[in-house]
């Protein structure tokens, strides 16, 4: 009975593999646009999440004779960044104030992912790899929830450019370039419609080195290492 029993489990073993083996992912090259919400962060630096947009495109390249194992690339344009609440002092009284960093990047991911198809219509995937981006806008803006020309005139002296090379040490702000490692998983419909949730893990220090060092200089400590942080959600069709 026993050996009948493992007979008849490495038979629906064999007969599941050649199945998934059927329906293995045609090998070549297959496009994809997307788009999505983001959910980011600035790490180390006291911000919450922060929601954003994202819209893309990618290129996947299924190798052959692989077994749904693929290269991927794309190009992204992606917003990042994080808010706090903060207490604006303002003609004596304290104003509660929120402080944005709105952060515009396009970004170049690069991965390598396996999909698994345990039907015809439907494929699931995972991918891992880094990504390369350059800030392209940003703002750090602030707004108090009150009204009249003092309350305007703080919340301009406190919005700047996120991206300029500045050595102000009032108004802080972050290198262009940055770079991480990232993963997706996603689910395939159809072969086109895709549901797609990613983590990305900036990797790059965007305080500048020259800001660093004045600031040392001028308060004799340092700054806290600042990275990007970023969950996504995304849509996509491939054609």
């Amino acid at each position: 009975m026993k050996k009948i029993i493992f007979v008849a489990l490495a038979m629906a073993m064999f007969a599941g593999n050649a199945k998934a083996l059927e329906f293995e992912p045609a090998e070549g090259f297959t496009y994809m646009g997307l788009f999505g919400l983001n959910l980011s962060k600035l790490q180390n630096s006291g911000y919450d999440t922060k929601a954003g947009a994202m819209m893309g495109a990618r290129v996947d390249y299924v190798l052959p004779k692989a077994h749904g194992t693929y290269l991927t690339a794309g190009l992204d344009w992606t917003m990042k960044g994080g808010k706090t609440d903060v207490i604006a002092l303002l003609d004596g009284d304290d104003e509660d104030a929120t402080i944005k960093y709105a952060l515009h990047y396009f970004e170049v991911p690069i991965r390598v992912g396996f999909r698994y198809n345990p039907i015809e219509e439907l494929g699931f995937y995972g991918e891992f790899g880094p990504y390369f981006a350059i800030g392209v806008g940003g703002k750090h803006k602030m707004s108090i929830d009150e009204d009249g020309p003092a309350v305007r005139a703080m919340e301009d002296a406190n919005t700047f450019k996120a991206f300029k090379n500045s050595d102000n040490l009032e108004k802080l702000t972050f290198q262009r370039w940055d770079a991480g490692l990232g993963f997706r998983i996603g689910a395939e419909y159809n072969q086109h419609y895709n549901l797609m949730f990613g983590c990305d893990w900036g990797l790059t220090d965007m305080y500048r080195n020259s800001l660093r060092d004045k600031f040392v200089e001028e308060y004799e400590t340092r700054l806290p290492k600042v990275h990007n942080f970023n969950f996504s959600i995304t849509f996509g069709y491939r054609f």
